[in-house]
């Protein structure tokens, strides 16, 4: 797991909005493995008035088109169902503030892709407006210059109520379209002025909790529409009908099959010498989803029995013809690397993967011990190999 550089900030007050700044040291990141991406900017990358903004949305947006994203930045909030709450949003900042931490954090945190919504505390506190454009446009090249290889996504600014800043807003908005195109392929506007309108406001600055959510579709949107910036993160896929067996991929494990144990999902040693218990139980039979897509696993000695997950556990059980046993036991391939990543039906987002022996299910990035461990990555890929018993 990668761990990034503490860094101090300093306790500052949101001039012309009243409202102090983020501070103190940088709390340890909640590093997934996943693809880092760096939300950049002031209090609405932060998300004053709704802990964790756009980013609520966004993860989960991502992560239910199959993307393991890996938040990154020196701040950490939002709610408790957010599995990745590091962001690099600081309340009452403006263009030059955030043009001074730039390099490093740019730097600290190696991001992929990069998502800047900065100059509304520039309007707002009335500072140097003509210079504003220069000054963004200082910016982006700076993040450039730390992260080469990164997609930068510039955005407008959303709108204000105050028809004096929103004017101001409009004029700093129509200044980055033609600033962005002069910066190269790697650079990208996303018009977020045009995604809200004012009644998407909290107090005529800060969006409403449907506010942001509407910010993380365009975000979403421009992200899916540059191939990689949310990750590779593979294609949807059919694993092939019948007998199979599931093969650990992680390196120096790849002799570990998924198999089943008084009902429970472990991984164990298989090879040609093992007994017939334990073939059999190493073995299932693919077959349609049980919740009505994707794919199920039947074990192949218990049939009627299907690998699920419980409470995180994962396990076998009968299928009592409820929609959520059914959807427990409903399986999404996507192609990874090394094999498959198997994706629950009714968690998006949240993966089948072995841990110290056990299979259990996990959400990249989230509270619980299986889904944080720097192995988890590579720890979601299976292979599926031919049955040890046909």
């Amino acid at each position: 797991m990668w761990r990034r550089r503490a860094t101090i900030l300093t306790t500052v007050l949101l001039t012309g909005l009243g409202v102090l700044a983020a501070g103190g040291g940088a709390a340890a990141a909640e590093s997934n493995g996943g693809t880092r991406i760096l939300p950049l900017g002031d209090s609405i990358t932060d998300g004053f008035n709704v802990p964790g903004g756009y980013r609520i949305t966004l993860w989960r947006s991502l992560a239910n088109a199959g993307h393991l994203a890996d938040f990154a930045g020196t701040g950490s909030n939002g709610p408790a169902d957010l599995p990745d709450h590091d962001h690099e949003g600081h309340s009452g900042w403006r263009i030059d503030q955030i043009d001074a931490i730039a390099t490093g954090v740019v730097r600290d945190t190696a991001p992929r892709t990069v998502l800047l919504h900065i100059g509304t505390n520039d309007v707002v506190q009335d500072h140097d407006l003509p210079g504003a454009p220069a000054r963004l446009s200082a910016l982006v090249d700076r993040v450039l210059a730390a992260a080469p290889n990164a997609d930068v996504f510039v955005s407008s600014i959303i709108p204000l109520s105050d028809p004096v800043r929103e004017s101001r807003a409009a004029a700093y908005n129509a200044t980055i379209p033609d600033m962005v195109r002069g910066k190269g392929p790697r650079v990208h506007f996303v018009d977020m002025h045009a995604a809200l309108t004012t009644a998407d406001l909290a107090d005529g600055v800060h969006p409403t909790r449907g506010g942001y959510d509407k910010m993380a579709a365009r975000w979403a949107g421009a992200l899916a529409a540059v191939p990689g910036a949310a990750g590779d993160d593979g294609a949807p896929v059919t694993l092939p009908v019948g007998p199979r067996s599931l093969r650990v991929t992680t390196p120096g494990y790849t002799d570990r099959y998924a198999r089943h144990r008084n009902s429970l999902g472990y991984t164990e040693h298989v090879d040609a010498a093992s007994s017939a218990l334990l073939k059999s139980d190493a073995t299932w039979r693919v077959v349609p989803g049980l919740a009505g897509g994707c794919q199920s696993l039947e074990s192949r000695n218990f049939p009627g029995h299907h690998l699920r997950h419980q409470n995180g556990r994962v396990k076998i059980s009968t299928d009592d013809g409820t929609a959520l046993t059914r959807g427990d036991a409903t399986w999404c391939a996507r192609s990874a690397p090394t094999g498959v990543r198997l994706s629950s039906w009714n968690f998006p987002g949240s993966y089948l993967r072995h841990v110290n022996g056990e299979l259990w299910l996990a959400t990249p990035g989230g509270p619980n011990p299986q889904d944080t461990a720097a192995s988890l990555v590579p720890d979601l890929a299976w292979s599926a190999d031919a049955p040890w018993a046909p």
